[in-house]
Formats: C-alpha cells, sequence, structure tokens
C-alpha cells in the first residue's frame, strides 16, 4: 500500500507522518490486498486564526470494482482528524467491498418453500390410503 501525503499551510513532521502511516495500516489492514495507494491531505482552513480547522481528507483507490473510498474530518488537532478519518475509511471501504461480494437479489437462488402443515397432512394423508 502506497500512502502519498500533501499538506497545504500544515507543517509535515516525522511524528506526524509515522501517525499517518500508523492510523492507515490499522484501519485498513483486512484490505491491504485491495488497497493499492491512499491519497492523505491535511489543510488548514483558517490559517494562524486557530481552532477547529485542521481537515484530513483520505482517499482509498481499491483493485475492485469499487474504484476509490474516501473519508474526511475536521479538528483543531491534526492527529486527531487523521485518526478520526482513517477510522472513517476503514469503514467505508469495509462496506464497499462487503457490497461488491454480495450477490444483488436478482442473482440470488430462489428458495423452494417448504409446503405448509396443512398440505403435508393431506399428502400423507394421501400415501396411507
Amino acid at each position: 500500500m502506497r500512502i502519498e501525503v500533501r499538506a497545504s499551510n500544515v507543517a509535515i513532521s516525522e511524528a506526524l507522518a509515522l501517525h499517518i502511516r500508523r492510523k492507515l495500516e490499522l484501519a485498513l489492514r483486512r484490505h491491504a490486498v485491495r488497497v493499492e495507494d491512499v491519497v492523505v491531505r491535511l489543510v488548514d482552513q483558517n490559517g494562524p486564526k486557530g481552532g477547529p480547522d485542521k481537515r484530513c481528507t483520505m482517499s482509498a483507490h481499491l483493485s475492485s470494482p469499487v474504484e476509490s473510498v474516501l473519508a474526511a474530518a475536521t479538528d483543531a488537532d491534526a492527529y486527531v482528524a487523521v485518526g478520526h478519518a482513517a477510522a472513517r475509511l476503514g469503514a467505508r471501504a469495509t462496506r464497499a467491498i462487503r457490497r461488491d461480494r454480495r450477490p444483488s437479489r436478482a442473482r440470488r437462488p430462489s428458495r423452494a418453500r417448504r409446503p405448509s402443515r396443512r398440505a403435508r397432512l393431506e399428502a400423507a394423508a394421501a400415501d396411507e390410503a
């Protein structure tokens, strides 16, 4: 899994880069085979004003018919925003892959209905006679 980090008005320290990698590996470990690459974007929306303005957007490109999955989170702390976005990305990837695996109703095999109790009793009576 290739991880690309892009930042705008946010300094990416070694600790933050390691945090991003760990959170993504933890969130996407079940689907590591299907995830080709992840793009992480960190943006400081308000600049030096402060407040809950660190926005983290993540997009994972999958090797299945579900081409990409997106997730985003905003918080005052970049580490918290990364953690929330990674958790959301993992949940959305799981949901998308499950939806891809599940056959549609049209393709599901039909189940034969079990005869009613009355029909079974009538058939048993007919067999005895």
